[in-house]
């Protein structure tokens, strides 16, 4: 696709969206008041035509948070497609410059704004008693972003439970952050591995509904393991492997998916000491946790019987809170042929997820999938960088800022990890 055609298109749809939100903002409240009362257009009138069980404030707030995040969403979108037509149109350039931080604080801003805006402390996370580890099963054992927090308010007694919940949200939001790109560089070039940052937060986004100290740690966690598996970087995925466990238990899948992405590459002996290795890891992990902060058990019950009435009485309502995700993984199914077989084994992760959510979690829950982000993106990515022809490359070292060689376009994604930048 000619560079200036898709700079026009994306210029008209970034420009309709502004003038449809400032539309929005400036009469949206009013025509949902009419629609309420019943005196605007027939079809619309219909649309809350049962909507007496709710004030007026209540629908009003809930437009206003929608339009929020749409706001939130289009400045996103806009600065990085705004950045990558900037990029494609010049030479690949071996180091970072000032626009790659800018955008990584907007993103970082993104984040905050959507964890202080639509994020909510529910009355089962309690966010001071969660800092006091007295949360119920199995939230007590997910400690790792709770120990800067403490921290925080040790140093500052002033600065309350969520204040401080959310400085800690922000160190999570910033290492996913960077754990992300460096996966992305592994299936687009290395200059706009950013992108790989902007979808990875626009999945986020949609499962956000209350606060946890875990689930932006998770992504960090699953980003950093899976870059160092591609690489056959063992050490630093063990040490990661170990300290993500004291994040979420959830770190079991990285051992599933490790075996995927190996069987049939590594000897079935290394292999094997190679899954008893993490297994012990693992386990120890897990024991140190029940021995620290003992339980009477490891998760909730109950949740197959709620999950089957979810299926069969509110499909409507698993429908309304997973869509987004399944518009996401529909994406991410385009980046099928063009991903190498590693990534492509990784894949495992979700219908692991899906079995743990079915047995342990709540499918009204999309967050119970913020495991696969880093999968589901870096297929996108695979699939973007086949149609804009912008395959991960090596970047030789001539100087930070200074263009690169011109290197001949290769099918994205098709090398082998051992040849991955």
């Amino acid at each position: 696709m000619s560079l200036d055609r898709l700079r026009r298109q994306l210029l008209l749809f970034s420009l309709c969206m502004a003038v449809l939100l400032v539309m929005s903002f400036l009469a949206g409240g009013a025509l949902l008041t009419q629609m309420y009362q019943g005196l605007s257009l027939p079809a619309l009138n219909r649309l809350l035509a049962h909507a007496g069980r709710h004030p007026l404030d209540f629908y009003l707030d809930k437009l206003n948070g929608l339009l929020t995040f749409c706001l939130i969403l289009w400045l996103v979108v806009t600065a990085t497609a705004a950045l990558a037509l900037h990029r494609l149109r010049r030479p690949l350039a071996a180091g970072s410059d000032w626009r790659d931080y800018l955008i990584f604080a907007t993103y970082a801003a993104a984040a905050l704004g959507f964890l202080a805006y639509y994020g909510t402390e529910e009355q089962w996370y309690v966010i001071e008693q969660i800092m006091a580890y007295e949360g119920r099963p199995p939230f007590q054992h997910r400690v790792l972003f709770i120990f800067p927090a403490q921290l925080l308010h040790y140093a500052m007694p002033q600065l309350g439970a969520i204040a401080a919940f959310l400085c800690a949200q922000m160190l999570a939001v910033v290492l996913m952050l960077w754990a992300v790109r460096r996966l992305a560089s592994r299936f687009i070039r290395r200059d706009l591995a950013f992108m790989g940052q902007a979808l990875a937060l626009c999945m986020w986004a949609p499962t956000l509904e209350y606060y946890t100290f875990y689930d932006i740690g998770i992504i960090f966690v699953f980003a950093f393991c899976l870059y160092h598996l591609l690489r056959r970087e063992w050490l630093p995925y063990l040490a990661m492997l170990v300290v993500g466990t004291f994040n979420h238990e959830i770190t079991l899948f990285l051992i599933v998916a490790s075996a995927c992405m190996f069987f049939g590459s590594m000897p079935l002996r290394s292999l094997a000491g190679w899954l008893a290795l993490q297994l012990l890891l693992y386990g120890l992990v897990r024991l140190l946790l029940f021995h620290v902060l003992p339980a009477h058990q490891a998760w909730e019950g109950g949740k197959l019987m709620f999950n089957l009435h979810l299926l069969q009485d509110e499909p409507r309502l698993l429908v309304r809170k997973l869509w987004p995700l399944l518009l996401w993984y529909a994406l991410a199914a385009t980046g099928w042929r063009h991903a190498p077989s590693p990534l492509r084994r990784g894949v495992i992760i979700l219908p692991c997820l899906f079995v743990m959510t079915a047995l342990v979690g709540q499918f009204n829950e999309a967050r119970q999938f913020d495991a696969f982000i880093p999968v589901a993106m870096a297929l996108m990515l695979c699939s973007l960088s086949a149609r804009l022809g912008t395959a991960a490359v090596r970047v030789p070292a001539e100087g930070r800022g200074q263009p690169a060689r011109p290197q001949a376009s290769a099918p994205a994604c098709q090398h082998s990890p051992e040849n991955c930048p």
